[in-house]
């Protein structure tokens, strides 16, 4: 591939493994707590990579006290719930302010009464900011986009119901603070795909402009980073003058298909790989058309070996790296999968 051009400058926290031994052998709750815990902390610059502009937390329950600070200190403060809402539960909320003054992002240690293991949670988004919230409720905004519901579609990456696993978890967070993505990897496959972003090249009238998603599901061999995911469907979520909307994120194509759906083989005169730039794409009403931009990711080809990783260029500096269909900025390190 002809290496594409990087518009941001890239931080990176990457191959961070949560095992699922020691004291955590078979305890599939404990597992999932210890890998939310460690999001958690790498966002807040608690991680091995300090962030130039790090999120920060602005309240949180440990479901014994809630707050205007973090109770989050270690992964036996992340209590979930079931159905019953009149139970207590933790919960945290994270600013950041490179997306705008008071984005933030709620995350509820709830589930439904399946598993008792912490693989669902609840998660929102707000350009307003959250207020209130108890060690029974959870805080609120006037302007919440809902990403998961903690029930069926709950699952965030964490793997099957019941079962502990070792993973491994990687973060990007541009320097300016405007894009931050999250890949957690179980059994050599990506299960779970968190991305707040600003766009770039918006539409003049949506102002505040971002777009959010938080991808997993109930298995571990259902990658996150797939053309179904995101190109065939609208999964990445938005607002625009107070009504909820979806977004898909387009790119080049041709026969009524993704190039890179259709063309899976190197180039036959170059011997390179097409990446394709990505536009956000709305059928929302009242906001259909094509909004915005995201910025340094691009559509690869579909080949399935390449789910786990190819690097580029074929210098072997490794800037950039193809994960599932999608391709990243990369630090020249070798990517972690399973240990």
């Amino acid at each position: 591939m002809a290496a594409p051009t990087k518009e941001k400058t890239w931080e990176y926290d990457l191959n961070n493994t949560t095992f699922a031994d020691g004291t955590f052998v078979g305890n599939a709750f404990e597992s999932t707590s210890r890998r939310l815990f460690l999001i958690k902390e790498i966002l807040i610059n608690n991680g091995s990579t300090t962030f130039t502009v790090p999120w920060t937390v602005t309240s949180s329950s440990d479901s014994s006290t809630a707050g205007a600070s973090d109770l989050w200190v270690d992964a036996g403060d992340l209590i979930w719930r079931d159905d019953d809402t009149s139970n207590v539960f933790s919960w945290i909320v994270l600013r950041q302010t490179g997306i705008s003054a008071t984005f933030e992002l709620l995350i509820t240690c709830e589930e439904d009464n399946a598993g008792n293991d912490g693989k669902q949670i609840g998660v929102w988004v707000a350009q307003a900011g959250f207020t209130g919230g108890t060690t029974t409720a959870r805080p609120t905004a006037s302007d919440e986009r809902q990403l998961r519901d903690s029930t069926s579609s709950g699952y965030w990456g964490s793997g099957p119901p019941g079962v502990a696993y070792t993973s491994q978890t990687h973060v990007w967070m541009s320097n300016d603070g405007e894009i931050t993505r999250i890949l957690i990897c179980i059994d050599g496959e990506f299960t779970g795909y968190w991305a707040f972003e600003k766009p770039k090249n918006v539409v003049t009238p949506w102002t505040n402009p971002y777009f959010a998603t938080v991808q997993g599901d109930s298995d571990v061999v259902t990658s996150q980073l797939t053309y179904s995911k995101y190109y065939d469907s609208a999964n990445m979520a938005s607002r625009f003058s107070g009504i909820d909307t979806s977004l898909y994120m387009s790119g080049e194509g041709f026969a009524s298909q993704a190039a890179g759906e259709a063309v899976v083989d190197p180039n036959q005169l170059t011997d390179d790989f097409a990446a394709s730039a990505i536009g956000l794409h709305s059928l929302t009403s009242n906001f259909r058309g094509r909004q915005g931009e995201v910025a340094d990711l691009w559509w690869g080809y579909t080949d399935t070996a390449n789910r786990v990783g190819l690097y580029f260029p074929a210098d072997g500096s490794k800037t950039f790296i193809q994960i599932g269909h999608l391709i990243f900025p990369w630090d020249g390190s070798t990517i972690l999968k399973v240990v």
